[in-house]
């Protein structure tokens, strides 16, 4: 099964606005059947269900809202060894290869004269009880 498209869910969500109207507008008027609004009106719907799909996809993954993955130049936390990082057991990293939604390489921004860079670090929610130098990285604000 396929996922729906942004213009399905914009329908979808139309659709149940009208039913939990009685088929009226704010104003009270009759409300117009999805193919009788404007362009400019169906496009709202569709950039209004699109931002609903980010968020829940934000909060399915960690990733911040309006993003549905990791960019190059993102600035990711990443688990290392607190002796090679001035006692702190996470440091940030830039991240500079997406292989998906889950799966970057960083370069590690640690508090030392060490410059390393980490291949196909897998996402996880939070840092928290992950070993030091664990193949994983974290949105910032995702660990406690």
């Amino acid at each position: 099964m396929a996922m729906p498209t942004t213009q399905e869910f914009a329908e979808t969500a139309y659709t149940a606005y009208g039913q939990s109207t009685g088929l009226r507008t704010h104003d009270g008027a009759p409300m117009p059947g999805w193919d009788e609004l404007t362009d400019r009106t169906r496009a709202a719907w569709i950039q209004a269900a699109g931002a609903v799909a980010l968020a829940a996809i934000a909060g399915l993954t960690g990733a911040p809202a309006g993003s549905t993955g990791p960019d190059v130049g993102d600035v990711v936390l990443v688990p290392v060894v607190p002796d090679e990082n001035n006692g702190a057991a996470v440091a940030p990293a830039i991240v500079t290869r997406v292989w998906s939604r889950t799966t970057v390489n960083v370069r590690v921004l640690g508090d030392g004269n060490a410059i390393t860079w980490r291949t196909s670090l897998l996402h996880v929610e939070s840092l928290d009880d992950v070993l030091p130098g664990a193949a994983v990285w974290a949105w910032p604000g995702g660990e406690s």
